[in-house]
C-alpha cells in the first residue's frame, strides 16, 4: 500500500495492512502468540505480519493487550521475488527453453514451504531419470497432491504465489493421508528412495488388510450370534437374517475391531482403521476411481513434441494459441488448459489418428 512492493501479494497469508483493507467490514482479528522453540525466549505473533516501518511496528505491537512492554527481537518484513512463468515448464519441471535445466520452489511461482519441497523432490527425481535415460516420473492428479500442484502450474500458470489447497484436487477422496503409502510406496521403491525394510513392512501391512477383508466377507453373522448384543449397544435392532461381516461393517458406528473380536481374528488398531475406511466408503471410492480411470485414458495419449498446433485446421484460434504456448505433454493435460474447449480436443484426437495412419502407411 506504500507503493514499495510492486508484485502481487500472497493471497493466503496477507499482511495485517492487507487484511485491514480487504476485510474492512470485520470488527476484530484474532492473533496467536506462538513460542518459537523450547530453547528460545522468543514469541512469534501469528497473523500480524507487516512491512510497515520499524517505529510503526513498535507502536502496533505495544498496542496489543499484554504486549505493552514487549521487546521486538526481529522486525517483520515483506518479501518480493522474481519467478519464471511456470507455463514454460514441462510436467517433469524441466524448462522448455533450456534442456537439462530443472527448476523447483519459489522460482516456479509457488510459496516457499511444502510446495517448494514437493517440487524439489520431483525435479531431483526427474533430473536423475533423465541422466539415466529412464522414463520421467509424473504423478497424476489422482495419485498425489504434488501431481495436482505441478499440473496446475504447468497447465494453468499463476500470477501470484501458488498454495496447494485440498479444494484444488478433484480426486481428493482418493488423496487421503491414510492411503499415501498405497498410492506412492511402490513408485518410491522402484526409484530407490524407499528401502527394502520399509517396503517389506508395507507389503505385510497390505497382506493384513486383504486378509481382514477376506475374513469379513467369509464370516456370516446370524440372528442367534452374540453380535446382536453389540449391535443393541450401538442402537441397532437385532439381526433378522444372516449378514456377512463385510456388509455389517458398512453400517455407521460398527467397528472393525469389534467384529474381529467376535470371530477371534487378531488385528491391530492401524489395520482395523484402514479396513473400516475402505469398506465404509467403498461406494464413493469406487466412483472416484472410475472417474480417475477415464482421465487416465486421456493421460496415456502422448502428444508428439513436433506437432504444430497453429497449422491444425478447425482448432479455435484461442485453442491454437494456448496449445502452442503451453505445449501439453498429454491429451489429458491439453483438456485442462483454460481456453481449450471440448471441440478442440476432438479435432486434436482426429489429427493424431491421421498422423498415426499416415506414419503406418509410410512404414508399409
Amino acid at each position: 500500500y506504500s507503493g514499495v512492493v510492486k508484485g502481487v501479494g500472497p493471497r493466503y497469508c496477507p499482511s495485517i495492512e492487507d487484511k485491514l483493507v480487504r476485510f474492512s467490514d470485520k470488527e476484530r482479528h484474532q492473533l496467536f502468540l506462538e513460542p518459537e522453540s523450547l530453547q528460545l525466549d522468543t514469541t512469534y505473533v501469528q497473523g500480524f505480519s507487516t512491512s510497515l516501518p520499524h517505529e510503526i511496528q513498535e507502536e502496533m505491537v505495544h498496542s496489543l493487550p499484554g504486549l505493552e512492554n514487549a521487546v521486538i527481537e526481529k522486525y517483520a518484513y515483506a518479501i518480493e521475488y522474481d519467478a519464471i512463468d511456470p507455463l514454460q515448464l514441462k510436467p517433469t519441471l524441466e524448462t522448455m527453453k533450456i534442456e537439462n535445466l530443472f527448476t523447483a520452489g519459489q522460482i516456479n511461482g509457488t510459496s516457499g514451504y511444502e510446495e517448494a519441497a514437493g517440487q524439489g523432490l520431483m525435479a531431483g527425481i526427474n533430473a536423475v531419470c533423465k541422466l539415466n535415460k529412464e522414463e520421467p516420473v509424473v504423478l497424476g492428479r489422482d495419485e498425489a497432491y504434488i501431481g495436482v500442484m505441478i499440473d496446475d502450474l504447468v497447465t494453468k500458470g499463476t500470477i501470484e504465489p501458488y498454495r496447494l489447497l485440498t479444494s484444488r484436487a478433484e480426486f481428493r477422496l482418493l488423496l487421503r493421508h491414510d492411503n499415501a503409502d498405497q498410492r506412492l510406496m511402490e513408485k518410491g521403491y522402484k526409484l530407490g528412495i524407499i528401502n527394502e525394510e520399509r517396503y517389506q513392512e508395507f507389503l505385510e501391512k497390505m497382506n493384513r488388510i486383504n486378509e481382514c477383508k477376506a475374513k469379513l466377507k467369509e464370516i456370516r453373522f446370524t440372528p442367534k450370534d452374540s453380535i446382536n448384543n453389540y449391535l443393541n449397544e450401538i442402537g441397532y435392532d437385532k439381526l433378522t437374517e444372516g449378514i456377512t461381516g463385510y456388509d455389517l461393517l458398512k453400517r455407521p458406528n460398527v467397528e472393525c475391531q469389534k467384529l474381529c473380536q467376535e470371530i477371534n481374528f487378531d488385528i491391530d488398531a492401524l489395520i482395523s482403521r484402514q479396513v473400516e475406511i475402505e469398506v465404509k466408503y467403498e461406494g464413493y471410492i469406487s466412483k472416484a476411481l472410475k472417474e480417475a480411470s477415464r482421465l487416465n485414458q486421456m493421460e496415456k495419449v502422448i502428444l508428439p513434441e513436433d506437432i504444430n498446433y497453429l497449422a491444425i485446421d478447425n482448432l479455435s484460434l484461442e485453442g491454437k494459441q494456448k496449445l502452442e504456448k503451453i505445449r501439453p505433454r498429454t491429451m489429458g493435460q491439453a483438456s485442462r488448459i483454460s481456453g481449450v474447449n471440448p471441440a478442440d480436443i476432438a479435432v486434436l484426437a482426429i489429427t493424431l489418428e491421421q498422423r498415426r495412419r499416415k506414419k503406418g502407411n509410410n512404414e508399409n
